[in-house]
């Protein structure tokens, strides 16, 4: 029975390798091989810590499949380029909240960037880069491990900080459920509203609670090429 353990073991410690080499000769979506040098370099000045790398080009392919032009138009919201920074209105078609503006509190070297130059590449990777960042630092103290703090920062990045903390105080009121693991646990605590909006393909409880699932699905791709 040993040997045949090891090698189980063994098996399991490289499957992530595998899976790296089956998407070695596999077609990037949008404009990633563009990009991908680009978030390489902004990575290494802003979060040189980052262990996934991967988890950038995954996340801003969900947004927008990694198209530097990408635009989201609703009665409700734009959104710009890869990272899909939004400007969202009230009905009376006030400034409901900016992210991009937002964003540019993070590091003055996000200044420069304007709505009228939203799909400026450089500005575009580093504020994404930025964003996911901050998000992450406020989730690894509340996550059971990196990944799931990883997963926390996409939830974010969707829905806002305060969605996933209602979705913590939820877990924590439910017998059973583990308010620092994401899958299965905190993806099961949705706070958002469960009716499907006009221009959206799912609900917002659908779309946040599934977003950093569909992130990580998009990572194994990315593995050795960024």
């Amino acid at each position: 029975m040993r040997p045949r353990l090891l090698n189980v073991v063994a098996l399991t410690a490289l499957l992530p390798l595998f899976s790296a080499v089956s998407h070695a000769g596999s077609i990037l979506p949008g404009e990633s091989e563009k990009l991908l040098p680009i978030m390489r370099g902004e990575i290494e000045h802003f979060w040189p810590d980052l262990a996934r790398l991967e988890f950038i080009p995954a996340a801003t392919e969900q947004e927008s499949l990694n198209r530097i032009r990408a635009e989201l138009k609703t009665s409700r919201e734009y959104g710009c380029g890869i990272g899909q920074f939004t400007r969202a209105y009230k009905p009376d078609g006030s400034v409901r909240f900016d992210a991009l503006e937002e964003t540019k509190r993070l590091d003055p070297s996000l200044n420069g960037w304007t709505w009228g130059d939203c799909f400026n590449v450089s500005y575009q990777v580093r504020a994404v880069v930025l964003k996911l960042r901050s998000h992450n630092r406020a989730c690894t103290s509340i996550m059971h491990d990196s990944d799931n703090s990883l997963m926390c920062a996409a939830a974010q990045y969707n829905g806002g900080a305060g969605s996933v903390n209602k979705r913590i105080r939820s877990c924590r009121m439910t017998p059973g459920c583990q308010p620092g693991i994401w899958a299965g646990n905190l993806e099961n605590q949705c706070p958002q509203s469960r009716i499907k909006v006009a221009g959206y393909g799912e609900d917002f409880c659908t779309i946040n609670s599934k977003y950093p699932g569909r992130v990580f699905a998009r990572m194994p791709k990315y593995m050795g090429r960024i």
